[in-house]
């Protein structure tokens, strides 16, 4: 198969189960399938290697060891996401604009909405509990107009008094973004070398290295995503990455991004956000494969999982794709297989909404632990 291995790997791991698909150099297929392990995602990773090389006769350090690819894709930001089981995100941006992110635009966050809820816009409401609440959003005095030109000079004073109080807020995590900074972004690279300095143990982004270009409240909120994730997808993608070397494998971990390409597991880690739906896209690019096995140009790809479903297209032979994103009805910029997700899968929880007496479904899953539920009765207030 290559020079260095007999094997291809493909992992992804989902809040219920976490899935390994192995192909040798014939184009033998062996599957596995284990339960994902929430407390520590890694360890799902190592038991679905661990069966299929089970199923191929070999220990799991000598099936990493001739393999010469493994690729992970995974939904573990996505469920984290619509479980509102992010870190806490404190956000430093720009004297007078620490409202973009909660404006939205003034579109009441309809994007990303069903059909039913637009149609009756004055019952649609903003994401609650906001990604980042006004109590975690510090204003730095620093001014950058529109050509890039610094009309006022960063305050290193208020920058390190907001980084100390978001931390002492319990932020995990802390974005960085401010007015025009891609014309000029000297400041929020000061701004994140602080807070490194102040609070190592701490995550922390900017926008100028996400999505450096015009767009304040879609970079804003995609910096706030980033944040949101980083500590929880980082650290996994991290030790899954150290784990599998420790076992015998020789080449990088590569992780399936939102765009469809795959990258190293650290710079995964960076920009956690790009990972948003990478199990889902990576299925669509199999139905295209397979579509044009078949000779189907036009294929609709669906994955029912344990907390999400999700769907995408192949339209005329090729993934509709997309440069806007919608999460949780925050919209933001980035080039990406379009997937279309909502917090209802197989191991959704259901509950009764205290105010109208109904059941709801979701976003909660019981993923792989339902023992935690299982009372016999649905939850008596949301989760």
């Amino acid at each position: 198969m290559t020079a260095t291995g007999d094997f291809i790997c493909g992992i992804d791991t989902g809040g219920t189960f976490t899935d390994c698909v192995v192909v040798d150099g014939d184009g033998r297929i062996v599957t596995a399938k284990a339960p994902s392990t929430p407390e520590d995602f890694s360890q799902g990773v190592l038991d679905s290697l661990a069966l299929a090389a089970d199923k191929l006769g070999l220990s799991t350090e000598a099936l990493l060891r001739r393999t010469a690819r493994l690729a992970l894709g995974t939904t573990v930001g996505t469920n984290a996401l619509l479980q509102r089981r992010g870190a806490r995100v404190g956000l430093i941006t720009t004297r007078g604009h620490r409202d973009v992110i909660h404006i939205m635009r003034g579109a009441r966050g309809v994007p990303g909405l069903a059909s039913e809820k637009v149609l009756h816009f004055p019952e649609s409401n903003k994401p609650d509990p906001p990604l980042v609440p006004k109590t975690l959003i510090a204003e730095v005095s620093e001014r950058v107009d529109c050509k890039g030109q610094v009309v006022v000079e960063l305050n290193e004073d208020e920058a390190e008094a907001a980084i100390r109080r978001l931390v002492g807020k319990g932020a995990r995590a802390i974005a960085i973004c401010f007015l025009w900074s891609f014309k000029h972004p000297e400041h929020e690279r000061r701004v994140k070398a602080m807070a490194e300095r102040i609070a190592p143990g701490v995550f922390v982004c900017c926008s100028v290295d996400l999505v450096p270009r015009w767009g304040e409240y879609e970079r804003t909120a995609a910096t706030v995503i980033n944040a949101c994730l980083g500590p929880v997808t980082g650290a996994y993608m991290e030790e899954v990455g150290r784990r599998v070397a420790g076992a015998g494998l020789a080449t990088p971990v590569q992780v399936m991004q939102c765009g469809g390409g795959v990258v190293p597991a650290a710079e995964a880690a960076r920009r956690a956000f790009l990972t948003l739906d990478s199990g889902p896209v990576a299925g669509v690019l199999a139905s295209q494969y397979l579509g044009a096995v078949l000779g189907q140009k036009n294929v609709i790809a669906t994955d029912m999982g344990g907390t999400s479903f999700d769907v995408g297209l192949v339209h005329d032979g090729r993934p509709v794709a997309s440069y806007q994103s919608v999460v949780n009805q925050y919209e933001y910029f980035v080039p990406r297989i379009d997937i279309r997700s909502i917090g209802s899968g197989g191991g959704s929880i259901i509950w009764v909404d205290e105010t109208s007496g109904s059941l709801r479904v979701g976003p909660l899953s019981a993923g792989a632990a339902p023992a935690r539920f299982a009372t016999g009765a649905a939850v008596a207030s949301p989760p």
